[in-house]
């Protein structure tokens, strides 16, 4: 976890969440600067983790949280005076987390990402805008990721510039447009996940072969529990 501070151009001041090791959060960064924000940015490396104290002092005029795993609390969104905004990987009918697995292994036709203001709970405010793209029966999570992320980079490269160029007029008319948008459901939860990547011993073959779809990456395979050893997932790439 890091913070940095960027004292030049026109006085705009931008919190910025990103993610550790991501290139996408790094070129977001380097263009907030070129447009000149004043910007304070914190990158977060795990679940779990806590703010910088020095954050909690901050004051200004956006909130933009890209890839965060943070979840802010009340008195720190409303510090920012005009909005606070995340950048979820997933549409409005699939919040919280593991979304993009749950979508899959609904075998979705769909997907997308959202910008919605932050409140007080996960994947439950105001949405700003959802950008859809379909998913085909040869895509598996890898592939529906890099989409993921691509088209969220986007969204937020697209709003940063909007914000330089009309103002709180821009969020303004992106809440008016999207007022047809609504949350579905509550947000899933990690625990939700992890009950969907542990296979059951007697699982079908068809049941099996949607977990897997679902929920295999590499790195993060989905297990089978049995005399109380588990047993990973590794597939045969040859």
């Amino acid at each position: 976890m890091s913070e940095m501070r960027n004292n030049k151009g026109s006085g705009m001041r931008i919190l910025f969440f990103g993610r550790a090791k991501c290139d996408a959060s790094e070129t977001l960064l380097k263009k907030l600067k070129v447009y000149g924000y004043d910007v304070t940015y914190v990158r977060s490396e795990r679940r779990g983790e806590k703010l910088p104290k020095s954050v909690l002092s901050w004051e200004g005029e956006y909130i933009l949280c890209f890839r965060s795993l943070f979840i802010l609390r009340k008195a720190l969104i409303d510090k920012a005076k005009i909005a606070a905004i995340n950048f979820h990987p997933g549409p409005p009918e699939y919040p919280g987390s593991g979304c993009v697995n749950f979508a899959l292994y609904n075998n979705a036709k769909n997907y997308g990402v959202t910008a919605h203001v932050i409140n007080e709970k996960v994947d439950n405010g105001e949405i700003l805008e959802v950008r859809r793209f379909p998913i085909s029966s040869f895509d598996d999570l890898p592939s529906v990721l890099a989409r993921t992320h691509s088209e969220l980079s986007n969204l937020c490269s697209d709003f940063i510039s909007k914000i330089f160029s009309n103002g709180e007029s821009f969020i303004e008319e992106k809440k008016s447009a999207s007022k047809h948008e609504k949350w579905s459901g509550d947000a899933k939860l990690m625990k939700e996940l992890e009950l969907l990547q542990t296979v059951s011993p007697d699982v079908s073959e068809e049941e099996l072969k949607r977990i897997i779809r679902a929920t295999y990456i590499e790195g993060y395979p989905p297990r089978i529990e049995l005399h109380g050893f588990k047993f990973y997932l590794k597939l045969d790439k040859s």
